[in-house]
């Protein structure tokens, strides 16, 4: 995928300061590179869940009148497109309301759409930069400590500390040179706890996702690949 649109990505680094690797890392995890952008009617799905009994209605019609809007304003039949069984759209798996926040029409072509991979890349790499993407600064590191279950802090990517106040938590490569306040993430194993300071940049793919294993999942994948690039 990221030899296919290698000047795209290229370009969007350029532009938005997000590395290409994490941008393809995200796209990978939401739709297997466009081979999987969900198979159920967005209209239908939207307006489904908006008008069902649920605590999120009111969200889902709020996501019902974006996706109405859009598609007037972007002449396309709505009951033509496919998505996610909560009406996620596209490569990047975007609601609707995303895609005037932060869609963008990166090849030009009068329209913002999310199952062409240029406006996918540069829609998700401005999404990651608008929420606060440090350009060159680190994701997340593994640390080291003491036992094998850890409990001496409070984890979480809401929490944030200085590293001199983390007493015995040290990482693990030497390569860590952040200077600011680090969130501590937690990831429970069978018989070990796996921990990890998380940097600002870790803490805006959650902004993608409200998910520390997602964005870990984003954070890992996008390192094997560029590894491997």
């Amino acid at each position: 995928f990221m030899k296919r649109h290698q000047s795209t990505f290229k370009n969007v680094e350029k532009q938005f300061g997000i590395p290409a690797e994490d941008i393809a890392a995200i796209i990978g995890i939401e739709s297997v590179y466009g081979g999987n952008v969900g198979k159920f009617p967005v209209f239908d799905t939207l307006t489904t869940l908006a008008f069902e009994n649920g605590r999120r209605s009111n969200f889902f019609k709020k996501e019902l009148k974006e996706f109405i809007r859009l598609s007037y304003k972007q002449k396309f039949n709505p009951k033509n497109v496919m998505g996610s069984y909560t009406g996620a759209i596209g490569l990047g798996q975007f609601m609707p309301s995303n895609y005037e926040a932060y869609g963008i029409d990166f090849n030009k072509d009068g329209r913002v759409s999310l199952q062409h991979p240029q406006d996918a890349i540069a829609s998700i790499a401005n999404y990651l930069k608008q929420n606060g993407w440090r350009r060159g600064e680190h994701v997340a590191t593994r640390v080291s400590y003491e036992g094998n279950r850890f409990k001496k802090y409070r984890t979480g990517y809401n929490t944030k500390y200085k590293r001199n106040e983390l007493e015995g938590i040290a990482p693990k490569f030497a390569s860590w040179n952040y200077n600011d306040k680090v969130r501590l993430i937690k990831l429970s194993k069978a018989s070990y706890d796996e921990l990890w300071y998380a940097a600002k940049n870790f803490y805006v793919i959650t902004r993608y996702n409200h998910s520390a294993y997602y964005a870990m999942s984003v954070h890992q994948l996008a390192q094997e690949i560029k590894n491997n690039s």
